[in-house]
């Protein structure tokens, strides 16, 4: 056998064992990794609250006896909102209600004006339907808006807040975006009124909710006691100096999602929002 093969032969030899070494390093590190569940637990209760006469509708998830936590969707979102990022794991560690908030869903509209006000004492009838006197809350979007709102008002019937992307007020949007918004409103202000369509008069009054909306300050947020958690995307249609004002007059933990941006936040559940959302809850 000539010097050539024999060299040959050696590196592949030295290849296989490098290789070998190589796999059970790699197995070892995976196994460290984080797995979060991802199918959808069983619903255990289904029905609608009643709220001054408004039907409520509510999804109940994961361990009945555990510490309840409500999960508030984002605009024109129902209780389905969080079923594909975080309700699957979160429902392993608490008694997880999900809302539709009036007019979403399956959710009676009502009378009158589409406020966070109005649907923060839609909350309290759901929890007190429930027979619940505290849980944590968690919004996403207008859901963490309202959050802050039912925190403010209802503080004594709540243990802990996270906040995704909230807004406390229309000048924590970004112009480009806000703008959007007000166009959008406008449109469907004008189609409702020409066609009077109950459907498009519901549709203009849920995307006015982000107009003018909410309407709290800086000094609100200073009378929240209770834990809260401000996540935020690095790219996210709410100004990051607003953002860094609710942690800062909330006495929050922040979070900013690296790459994320308002809904694709999401895009990062398992490698962000889960593990930091879950050593939040474990702090406590």
């Amino acid at each position: 056998m000539n010097t050539k093969i024999k060299r040959i032969i050696g590196a592949v030899m030295a290849l296989v064992m490098l290789m070998s070494f190589a796999l059970p390093v790699s197995a070892a590190e995976s196994e460290d990794q984080q797995v979060f569940e991802h199918e959808m637990p069983e619903l255990k209760e289904y029905g609608f609250a009643d709220s001054d006469g408004v039907k409520i509708e509510y999804g109940i998830y994961g361990d009945l006896e555990a510490e309840p936590l409500v999960l508030l969707p984002c605009n024109g979102n129902d209780m389905h909102n969080f079923d594909s990022n975080v309700l699957p794991e979160l429902a392993k560690h608490f008694k997880v209600i999900a809302i539709s908030p009036r007019g979403c869903g399956n959710s009676d509209r009502g009378e009158g004006k589409l406020t966070f006000e109005v649907e923060s004492n839609d909350l309290v009838n759901v929890l007190d339907f429930l027979g619940i006197e505290k849980a944590h809350i968690f919004g996403f979007s207008d859901g963490a808006n309202l959050g802050y709102v039912f925190t403010v008002e209802h503080q004594e019937r709540v243990l802990s807040l996270i906040a995704m992307s909230a807004n406390i007020n229309m000048w924590g949007t970004k112009p480009s975006s806000e703008i959007g918004i007000i166009f959008s409103y406008i449109y469907l202000s004008i189609r409702a009124f020409i066609t009077k369509d109950p459907a498009d008069a519901l549709k203009r009054d849920i995307e006015g909710m982000m107009v003018g909306q909410p309407n709290l300050t800086y000094r609100d947020l200073e009378k929240i006691s209770v834990p809260v958690f401000n996540i935020y995307g690095e790219h996210d249609m709410i100004r990051r100096v607003h953002s860094k004002l609710i942690t800062k007059h909330s006495g929050a933990r922040e979070l900013m999602v690296k790459g994320g941006g308002h809904s694709s936040c999401f895009n990062y559940t398992d490698s962000i929002l889960l593990p930091n959302i879950l050593d939040f809850y474990n702090s406590l």
